[in-house]
């Protein structure tokens, strides 16, 4: 008797003889997709099609992690621009959402409440960029603002005030005939944050009015709880102007600073590099500065003075050197280096030793850029960063290919997708589940969007990435991986609609938001060879559950069966059984022969299975009993 050919493979499989028949068993079926070769090449443990399937367990096939509504109530009837949880020191972590132009600060139990900050840009993406001491909003449109609890926001950065004015007064011990030159300056003395200083004026003593009053209007800002003065002595030749005097911001009317001595002679000059920042894209904070994407100029990386996140020096700012038109699409650090992302294969490393000195380089070994702010995360000791040629794992020496077997299809993605959809595209590392998901807005096998989801703990089995999809129509992540102060909320998962204002947790539960989940699997064609063959009796392993079980049957191409089998509902699962107070094992293994029909003959045979229900279903594999010809037809 000829052998099977896909008994040759790599798959824990048996072929057994019996009266000329054989059983070709598949017994892993959690490998991962394989879309880009032909189907009766592909590796018995992979699949063409797993669609919300669960690959952690091999040779468990079973339903992923369920999803749940998340609001208690939308916040629009259009996609939310951004979300972020966020760790401040000494602050309870809290939950950030934007939408409509509006920014929500949302409790852990999902009420977005009413908004907290208004008056944002309905059309761009939001950004929250954080550090242990504030949370900025970044629009792209308006100039950036910040908090430090995420409910009262106020402008990054102080706009300095109008000029003073001055005047000679009486008393005092300044200098006859002497011009003082003085400007103000206003400041956060919470969190240690001025303004440059105003325009100057002067005035000039003449005895007995040897002191020098100063009157500076009061700021609206309500940060602003002190103002400050700085004075120098002209005619004795100061060059330089200092801290002469501070007063604290009235209510209402001016302040007034009287200067009597010269006792501004100290080693604190007037701020002249706390510029408030422009309008901003997305940033990071990196090496004690924030860094970020100027709005006006997207081959212009802008970057704050060093400890100070609100001061952004005018020029504090890096042209990178892209070519063929294009522009920073994305930054991340990874260590001592911030990777800058172009869209295409361009990319720039900027090595900082220390806080003070950087090195721009260009990248050898980036091979793809990124689709856009979101399409990047690190995962363990790289950075994943989706592009339109794929998705790749950059370690800092050189870039890897992920996507291989779903090359055919990220292709007709990226090809039939528009640009501002896929610089949408948010790619996320799920840390305590150990997966990639990228957010598609199509998935080519289906024609609707979902998602793609990179299963590491499995990957590691084999050292072969494996994928999967979901029906997951998602526009981002939000994940609480920082320091939670509730018990149960760290690895919480959680996303935004790619459609309407509203957010889900994600990887909970067993049902797709109270109703049943859809788990799809279509495996490879097990092949004859050039031989043709009978096949005869189908054999489904599988734990009994509740739930519904579909299966098709292919031979050659062509569906020759439709079955859906009984999966043990009523069966109790091994161990669960009661009689009075004692526990009884029972079946963990459900054995389901299907008899398939004489038109079941040809080369080649495909099982594809769904399963429909909210049970911890598991399908462990199939055989195929068949008979072949002896000889090729024809011979």
């Amino acid at each position: 008797m000829a052998t099977v050919a896909t008994a040759r493979r790599s798959s824990r499989r048996s072929s057994v003889a019996s009266a000329g028949v054989s059983v070709v068993s598949v017994t892993d079926l959690t490998g991962g997709l394989d879309r880009r070769v032909a189907t009766t090449l592909m590796e018995p443990e992979r699949a063409r099609r797993l669609r919300n399937v669960k690959l952690t367990i091999p040779g468990e096939w079973q339903p992923r992690a369920g999803w749940a509504s998340w609001l208690t109530s939308s916040v629009g009837a259009t996609r939310p621009q951004g979300a972020a949880r966020i760790y401040l020191d000494g602050i309870t972590p809290f939950t950030l959402l934007a939408a409509d132009g509006d920014v929500y600060k949302v409790t852990d139990g999902g009420d977005p409440g009413t908004a907290v900050s208004t008056g944002w840009s309905d059309a761009h993406p939001v950004h929250f960029v954080t550090d242990s001491e504030i949370v900025a909003i970044f629009d792209g449109e308006n100039d950036p603002q910040k908090s430090t609890d995420g409910e009262t926001w106020t402008q990054m950065g102080i706009t300095p005030p109008d000029a003073p004015t001055a005047a000679a007064a009486s008393g005092g011990s300044l200098t006859d005939a002497h011009e003082i030159e003085v400007s103000a300056s206003y400041a956060d003395s919470v969190l240690a944050t001025e303004s440059n200083e105003s325009d100057t004026t002067s005035a000039t003593t003449a005895s007995p009015n040897l002191s020098v009053t100063v009157t500076i209007a009061r700021s609206t800002d309500p940060q602003v709880d002190t103002i400050n003065v700085y004075a120098r002595d002209v005619t004795a030749g100061e060059s330089v102007r200092r801290f002469a005097g501070t007063v604290a911001n009235p209510a209402s009317g001016s302040a007034t600073v009287t200067l009597t001595d010269d006792t501004w002679l100290s080693d604190i000059e007037a701020p002249t590099r706390k510029d408030v920042p422009p309008a901003l894209d997305f940033g990071v904070p990196w090496k004690n500065r924030w860094w970020a994407r100027m709005a006006s100029d997207h081959t212009r990386l802008a970057f704050s003075e060093i400890f100070e996140s609100q001061s952004w020096p005018a020029l504090y700012y890096i042209d990178m050197p892209f070519t063929r038109g294009d522009e920073i699409a994305a930054i991340i650090p990874l260590g001592d280096v911030l990777v800058v992302f172009g869209k295409s294969k361009q990319a720039f490393l900027i090595i900082g030793q220390t806080s003070l000195d950087f090195e721009v380089r260009p990248s050898a070994a980036v091979e793809a850029g990124a689709l856009g702010a979101r399409a990047v995360d690190i995962v363990e000791q790289g950075i994943v960063h989706a592009a339109a040629q794929g998705v790749y794992i950059f370690d800092g020496a050189s870039d890897r290919l992920l996507s291989n077997d779903i090359d055919t299809d990220w292709r007709a993605m990226i090809a039939s997708a528009t640009a501002a959809d896929l610089a949408l595209i948010p790619v996320c590392y799920h840390r305590r589940d150990k997966e990639i998901r990228i957010a598609v807005p199509t998935l080519p096998a289906y024609g609707e969007a979902g998602e793609y989801v990179l299963d590491l703990t499995r990957t590691q089995v084999k050292d072969v990435p494996a994928w999967a999809t979901t029906d997951r129509p998602l526009g981002g992540y939000v994940q609480w991986d920082g320091a939670e102060s509730v018990t149960g909320n760290q690895g919480r998962f959680f996303a935004w609609s790619n459609a309407t204002g509203d957010m889900t947790e994600e990887s909970t539960g067993t049902s797709a938001d109270g109703d049943d989940l859809v788990v799809d699997y279509e495996g490879p064609e097990l092949s004859a060879g050039l031989t043709v063959a009978r096949f005869l009796a189908l054999y489904l392993e599988c734990e009994p559950n509740e739930g519904d079980f579909a299966v098709d049957v292919r031979v050659d191409g062509s569906t020759v069966l439709s079955v859906s089998p009984p999966i043990g509902g009523a069966v109790s699962a091994y161990g669960a059984a009661v009689y009075g107070a004692d526990a009884y094992g029972a079946a963990n293994r459900l054995m389901i022969p299907i008899e398939l029909p004489v038109e079941a003959e040809g080369r080649t045979i495909q099982i594809v299975g769904q399963y429909q229900g909210q049970g911890p279903f598991k399908w462990f594999g199939y055989g195929v009993a068949l008979r072949q010809e002896s000889q090729i037809r024809g011979m």
